[in-house]
């Protein structure tokens, strides 16, 4: 007796039997241009491989309002160019849901649809990178609670964060055509830091008056983590820098 796993969305189906699972087909019947009710539908490259499935109403394959990593593929591997596949309509919305997922998890290896649960993962690289992200977050928390009693020890602990960043912001453990995106747009724009470990290490020094070393080292964070520099924080924590900055030159002219 054959016993068989597929992993989709919705969670672990299990099979018994000698039968392999039948692939899942275009529907004949479905209106190409102005699908019934819910649907499934598929973007398509040149060469009729699928690089992303979902589900919908009205216009939403069509729709162009998507996730970072869709627009990266479609203008940057695709100059632009994709078809628009409905593959089977007229269904009530649990159903438009289900057959999604199984669509999914059938060609998972070639989407880049984010939730995905079949796309392999670097499970070794993702554990690493959780246990030091969280240590690191305890550290955060300890440095946090020292800010008032004992600020010398608050900001020894917040430099000890910083420097504990490195160690796992560089990890990516998406494999597949996501993981490609990533590195893609990693090499491209930085990586990310923790922006809230600078926010407060800054502050701390800034009130102990080294506002010349929460100067520098926010230069230094921001030619380390680049995909941060146009985050919110980010202008808020420049702008609390230059306002020290400034401080310290009239303070001292």
């Amino acid at each position: 007796m054959k016993i068989s796993t597929n992993i989709t969305n919705k969670g672990i189906t299990i099979r018994i039997g000698e039968e392999a699972q039948e692939r899942l087909t275009l529907s004949p019947s479905a209106n190409q241009e102005n699908p019934k009710c819910y649907y499934v539908y598929g973007h398509y490259d040149k060469q009729g491989v699928p690089f992303y499935i979902g589900k919908g109403t009205k216009r939403r394959a069509w729709d162009e309002d998507r996730h970072s990593l869709w627009h990266r593929y479609v203008q940057k591997h695709l100059n632009g160019e994709y078809t628009v596949v409905i593959l089977v309509d007229d269904l009530n919305s649990a159903q438009a849901e289900e057959l999604e997922s199984e669509w999914v998890a059938q060609e998972s290896e070639t989407l880049l649809n984010w939730v995905n649960f079949s796309r392999k993962t670097d499970f070794s690289a993702l554990n690493t990178f959780h246990k030091l992200c969280n240590a690191n977050q305890e550290l955060l928390g300890a440095a946090r609670e020292q800010e008032q009693s004992n600020p010398d020890e608050a900001i020894k602990l917040y430099f000890k964060a910083l420097a504990n960043i490195e160690a796992y912001a560089t990890i990516q453990p998406k494999m597949g055509l996501v993981g490609q995106l990533i590195d893609e747009e990693r090499k491209e724009n930085g990586i990310n830091g923790e922006l809230p470990i600078l926010d407060r290490l800054t502050l701390c020094l800034i009130r102990a008056n080294r506002q010349t070393e929460a100067s520098e080292l926010t230069r230094q964070y921001f030619a380390m983590y680049r995909a941060d520099e146009e985050l919110s924080a980010a202008i808020r924590i420049k702008m609390r820098v230059r306002k020290g900055d400034k401080k310290e030159w009239l303070a001292s002219a």
